[in-house]
């Protein structure tokens, strides 16, 4: 997620720094964070099912961009993108 994503998690209290990763500079240049692992992947999924972020108006946008399909899913959960995938429904 972008730096201003993190931050105003953080600042709105749904979040602490613990739940990212140091951030990391990607191929085009970009510098970004990741979210931290639970026990269900991505550390803002409830216990049971879906994203704690939905309805706050703070999920990040690479969330609800993407992925698109089964194979961009796969993929980004191959390169530690998507630690959320194993708990998906749309794409079995």
């Amino acid at each position: 997620m972008w730096p201003a994503e993190r931050d105003a998690l953080l600042a709105s209290g749904l979040a602490q720094p613990i739940d990212f990763d140091d951030g990391y500079e990607d191929d085009e240049g970009d510098f970004l964070f990741r979210t931290s692992l639970g026990s269900r992947g991505c550390t803002f999924l409830e216990s049971t099912r879906g994203c704690r972020l939905h309805t706050t108006g703070l999920k990040p946008a690479v969330c609800s961009a993407v992925p698109r399909e089964k194979r961009e899913a796969d993929e980004m959960y191959a390169d530690r993108m998507l630690p959320c995938r194993s708990e998906w429904r749309a794409f079995p």
